[in-house]
């Protein structure tokens, strides 16, 4: 509880001039286990972990345990331009997660999480007509959309499960401008805007389990659709103009409704693949056309093509043997092409699930390196890594206690 309101009003975790664009960067939906498995969950089941992806997966948790997952990251990002390389650090909480039964058959989780993340910081140069001389413009923007969520999960049978997301996304985003010219550099304008947005969505998924044999083998296949989502809410306009070195004239204030801003439909569809209940090998593929949304020529498909490995725990006493060793490739065409070239996203993870003693709960940490964009065109290439640590933490709940 005291951790939500530093969450939604948390710092923006990312630093990237890409997230100008659109609803700025959509964060991560898998986490914890997921991540280091290069962010894979449609066709994972655990009854120790809490999978974000498919609404349908939360039916896999045990009807006497009780989950609760929380995780931070940092990240190191460098952005190499023709001209000018720059380096940013950001961190963050990255979810807030519980899960448990409501009965026999239905079951239940819920939390908070980014759902996009903004922050920039971009200069850009245009020739004034008719005069010899440069007008520049500073933009920065910061903010992003908060995600919270109830997902509720039907199972069927012991191989059927369907699910449903029900989510509420809220947040704010501001953006500040300045320009000047160089023949006036001490009389700056000055444009901010802060803008709230809100809105809902719903998701369907569903998992079905076929046992290849009694040796722990087993195929796990799901697969999610998500509804579009339509952003709405108020925004409030500030005009300055500054006079001399100190001197700052407000001279324009309006509040009115927001630009609303479209997410198109979403589907994907995985696997999981346990083997001898020694390894695991799962993929994903999704997609969402962001052009159904969007009258620009900016927005193009997105495809994002997962793939995960797990050397899972054994109960030999080693501590060693009871560890998670996973592995991840993750590949991202991005929504956005600018200058004939998609801005995709490439990138490896590596994790570890530590176990605590005693117990069922883990300390999973993932580890991502990648690189977004290109430098041609006088665009960015951004290389990046990331070290999220997610605390997964369970206890037995609902069983009856009898004192003798």
């Amino acid at each position: 509880m005291f951790l939500i309101p530093f969450f939604s009003t948390g710092q923006s975790n990312t630093s990237s001039p890409y997230s100008k664009f659109g609803i700025g960067d959509l964060a991560s939906v898998a986490y914890g286990r997921n991540l280091a498995l290069g962010g894979t969950g449609y066709g994972l089941r655990d009854m120790y972990f809490i999978n974000l992806k498919n609404p349908a997966a939360v039916t896999a948790v045990d009807s006497m345990n009780f989950l609760f997952e929380m995780g931070v990251n940092v990240k190191t990002t460098r952005s190499d331009a023709v001209e000018h390389d720059e380096k940013y650090w950001n961190g963050n909480l990255t979810h807030i997660v519980a899960s448990h039964r409501i009965n026999r058959s239905l079951m239940a989780s819920y939390g908070l999480m980014p759902y996009t993340n903004i922050g920039y910081r971009l200069r850009t140069m245009k020739v004034v007509e008719g005069d010899e001389t440069f007008a520049l413009t500073d933009w920065e923007g910061s903010g992003g959309i908060n995600k919270l969520f109830l997902n509720l999960g039907l199972k069927f049978s012991e191989k059927f499960s369907l699910g449903g997301e029900f989510a509420y996304y809220y947040g704010p985003v501001t953006e500040s401008r300045k320009t000047w010219t160089l023949k006036q550099s001490q009389n700056p304008s000055f444009y901010h805007t802060s803008t709230k947005y809100k809105g809902a969505s719903f998701k369907l998924g569903a998992q079905l389990t076929i046992p290849i044999n009694t040796n722990g083998s087993s195929l796990n296949i799901g697969g999610a659709f998500s509804t579009g989502q339509r952003l709405w809410g108020t925004s409030e306009i500030l005009i300055q103009q500054q006079y001399g070195s100190s001197a700052i004239d407000s001279i324009y204030y309006y509040e009115d409704n927001a630009t609303s801003v479209f997410s198109p439909m979403s589907y994907g569809v995985g696997v999981g693949l346990t083997l001898k209940g020694k390894y695991l090998l799962a993929g994903d593929i999704e997609m969402a056309d962001w052009r159904t949304v969007n009258n620009d020529r900016a927005y193009i498909p997105q495809a994002i093509y997962s793939l995960g490995f797990e050397i899972l725990p054994t109960n030999k006493q080693s501590y060693l043997s009871r560890c998670s060793y996973r592995f991840g490739y993750r590949y991202d065409s991005g929504y956005v092409q600018t200058k004939g070239f998609d801005i995709d996203d490439i990138r490896f993870s590596v994790g570890l699930g530590l176990p605590i003693q005693k117990s069922a709960s883990m300390i999973n940490v993932s580890f991502e390196a990648g690189q977004r964009g290109t430098e041609k065109l006088g665009l960015v290439r951004e290389r990046y890594s990331q070290l999220t640590v997610a605390f997964s933490l369970q206890d037995f709940w609902f069983i009856p206690r009898k004192v003798n």
